[in-house]
């Protein structure tokens, strides 16, 4: 699709000595499972270039050793010295244990540790709703990595995720807590008996994740939802979280990663793809949505997400996006007549509309200049977010004219060694690039070679 530019080395925790050090347990077995473009002149994204493009996309640059994972930094190293210096040795034992088999040796271990600080200190003050239990859900949900794929080592969410989560268990009613925690212990049964191949974990982490992608209606519900409860009710939010639980209850961890996400965690041609010339940018809404609700990915994967059939639910939702925002939409397969994208301004209100109100994350513009400096302190910029479980949109600009908006969901690696997960609605891709080729310039980017135009953070 098309968005029209207006011309205007680290240290280790160091945990108690009594006891051995124990390996992470091994996750259940996992499975998982780019071209449209941005036009410069008028300028608009989504729009085709007028260069020959590349017909495939790059392979995916191999990483720097280790560039993949993620050790504590000593700053999270030290935080977490202090926290279990200050519980009492019963408690320290317990989070010791946790820590040592949940986290530390996976992947997101400074992440996933930031999230356990984050949530030990919100327990502190609401232990009646934030429970021990939960908070290792959660933990263990940033901790974890979704697939087993090249692309698939983020966890199932972010610490924004997690945090969002709590304070939705927090605040939410009496009925929808006692609602939720029904769901959460029936995890991995139906009609009260265990299913085999079940991973409960995950489907606890699941039905958080929708929780916090509801934070703001169970926190504080409407006056029809407060009347619900006075007679005996639940929220309009928790039937659906509750509806949700139920329908994934019983799934392998290979269902509900393939259903929760609609990136490829393979790293390859698996991920949504746009269904008309210049909805680049509602696709991108669309990936960034079902990153931020479990329940929004598990309705898109109800038809093939990698498909380019524009008669479909995916396919109306993206038109509807497309023409409520100035654009012209034309079905890449079979369409005739004009086709045209949206301004990289309406592309900020459509992410704003449709993606923040799930990651509870406002997005700003922020226009790259063509230097190596911008595109490198526009990386930056992302690298917080990226790192925290929120997904940046940007647009690139190509060569010959024309742009493409595109979706980074992960940062892998420090300094030159940095790599960003990309997922290109064109072709329906995801795989690694290369922060310091983003920054130089004339990058390949799959569908073609252009330059970071616009990042949305």
């Amino acid at each position: 699709m098309s968005v029209r530019i207006q011309s205007t080395g680290v240290t280790q925790t160091r945990l108690p000595e009594s006891q051995p050090p124990v390996a992470p347990r091994a996750p259940a077995a996992r499975g998982f499972n780019t071209q449209d473009t941005f036009q410069a002149d008028t300028t608009e994204i989504g729009r085709r270039a007028r260069t020959t493009q590349a017909p495939q996309a790059a392979r995916p640059a191999a990483p720097a050793a280790g560039s993949r994972a993620e050790p504590l930094t000593p700053e999270t190293n030290t935080a977490l010295q202090g926290r279990l210096s200050a519980m009492s040795p019963a408690d320290r034992t317990h989070a010791t244990e946790f820590l040592r088999q949940n986290v530390l040796n996976t992947p997101n271990a400074d992440r996933a540790t930031r999230t356990y600080l984050d949530l030990t200190a919100m327990q502190a003050t609401r232990p009646d709703r934030l429970s021990r239990d939960t908070v290792e859900t959660l933990t263990r949900a940033v901790a974890e990595p979704r697939g087993t794929g090249v692309a698939g080592q983020e966890g199932v969410m972010g610490p924004s995720q997690a945090r969002d989560a709590a304070r939705a268990v927090i605040g939410m009613t009496g009925r929808d807590f006692n609602t939720l925690q029904g769901a959460l212990q029936n995890a991995g049964t139906r009609n009260g008996q265990p299913v085999p191949g079940a991973d409960p974990q995950m489907e606890r982490a699941l039905t958080l994740k929708a929780v916090g992608a509801r934070r703001e209606e169970l926190a504080s519900p409407g006056l029809f939802d407060r009347i619900r409860n006075t007679f005996g009710d639940t929220t309009r939010e928790m039937d659906d979280v509750a509806r949700f639980a139920g329908q994934i209850a019983g799934s392998s961890r290979a269902e509900l990663a393939r259903t929760s996400t609609v990136i490829d965690p393979n790293g390859g041609a698996g991920a949504l793809q746009q269904r008309f010339d210049d909805s680049c940018v509602p696709t991108a809404q669309q990936i960034a949505r079902a990153d931020a609700d479990p329940i929004y990915a598990r309705q898109l994967h109800g038809e093939p997400i990698h498909s380019l059939n524009a008669s479909t639910a995916i396919g109306r939702e993206q038109r509807t996006t497309l023409e409520a925002n100035g654009g012209v939409a034309r079905p890449r397969t079979g369409g005739t007549g004009p086709s045209l994208g949206v301004t990289d301004t309406a592309m900020r209100d459509i992410l704003n509309s449709g993606v923040a109100p799930s990651n509870n994350h406002r997005y700003t513009t922020h226009t790259v200049a063509d230097n190596p400096q911008s595109r490198q302190a526009a990386l930056d910029r992302s690298d917080r977010l990226l790192r925290d479980g929120i997904d940046v949109p940007v647009a690139v600009l190509w060569n010959g004219g024309g742009g493409h908006a595109l979706m980074l969901s992960d940062v892998r690696g420090q300094g030159a060694n940095r790599e960003y997960l990309v997922t290109d609605p064109m072709q329906g891709r995801t795989s690694w690039l290369r922060g310091s080729d983003i920054a130089a310039g004339n990058t390949n980017f799959g569908p073609g070679t252009g330059r970071l135009g616009f990042t949305f953070e």
